[in-house]
């Protein structure tokens, strides 16, 4: 579990409104917080789910920013990731 990791104790209640909120309807219900603008500058609420599709939204600059701040934290955590099949 997450809270786990990031030693947090959480009680059963805000795991279950964690939960909640992080289903499609829950998410709906606060579109503004999860909306992404597509390259095209529509909004919607998901994107595509295709693997390599970061490449149309991630600048080289936004790509390294990435690697230097968010895989250094990760880093001795276990969690692998596959930006490319």
């Amino acid at each position: 579990m997450i809270s786990n990791f990031i030693n947090k104790s959480l009680s059963d209640d805000v795991i279950s409104r964690i939960a909640e909120q992080c289903t499609f309807s829950g998410m709906k219900k606060n579109a503004a917080s999860y909306s992404i603008k597509s390259h095209e500058g529509e909004t919607s609420l998901l994107r595509k789910g295709v693997v390599g599709d970061w490449k149309n939204y991630f600048t080289p600059e936004l790509n390294e920013r990435f690697e230097n701040e968010v895989l250094a934290k990760l880093k001795g955590s276990e969690l692998e990731f596959d930006f490319e099949i």
